[in-house]
């Protein structure tokens, strides 16, 4: 299991109990960012702290991540993928912080999973999905050289929300080319 991926301003590490509070904070607690994902929002401390159990557990057993800020290890998101089937890989998630966007780091997140898929795991396949709504997330696929695969309805679990989910892909051919154009 590879347990730390970095990259300019970002280390993508597994989850640590002195996390809790500025991943509860920053990410858990947005009622604004839970809008675009799958997740329930982690009203008070001791959800939080269950939560954070949960998580260092997944963490360990998957290619997930929290993203901290090199500068001060504060946890600002988190990240993973999934292997859907042989090669085939998937994002798990990949959220930063309102207050820590528009700084580049989603598309540096997106960069280190993509070396992640071809380079360490020798993948040949990688599905990005976002909410149809969420301008952010799909603009920062697009910047990533990924192109559209499809569109699927959905209903979210706690809520029974429905949404739309696009989905987007970078095959091995078009990372290696984009790898070889920035040469």
């Amino acid at each position: 299991m590879i347990e730390r991926l970095e990259t300019k301003h970002l280390i993508l590490r597994k989850a640590k109990l002195k996390d809790l509070n500025s991943i509860w904070k920053n990410i858990w607690s947005d009622k604004h960012i839970a809008e675009n994902m799958l997740w329930q929002v982690t009203d008070n401390l001791e959800e939080a702290k269950k939560r954070m159990e949960r998580t260092i557990k997944y963490q360990s057993e998957h290619y997930a991540y929290f993203v901290c800020l090199k500068t001060t290890d504060e946890a600002i998101g988190f990240c993973g993928v999934n292997e859907q089937e042989k090669g085939n890989y998937e994002e798990s998630g990949i959220c930063i912080a309102t207050k820590y966007q528009g700084r580049g780091y989603g598309k540096e997140v997106v960069s280190a999973l993509k070396d992640l898929v071809f380079s360490q795991l020798k993948g040949e396949k990688f599905i990005y999905g976002c909410f149809q709504s969420n301008e952010k997330s799909k603009r920062v696929c697009l910047s990533q050289g990924f192109k559209y695969l499809k569109s699927e309805s959905h209903i979210r679990e706690y809520d029974k929300m429905k949404y739309i989910s696009d989905y987007y892909y970078l095959d091995k051919e078009m990372y290696e080319q984009e790898k070889n154009q920035s040469k």
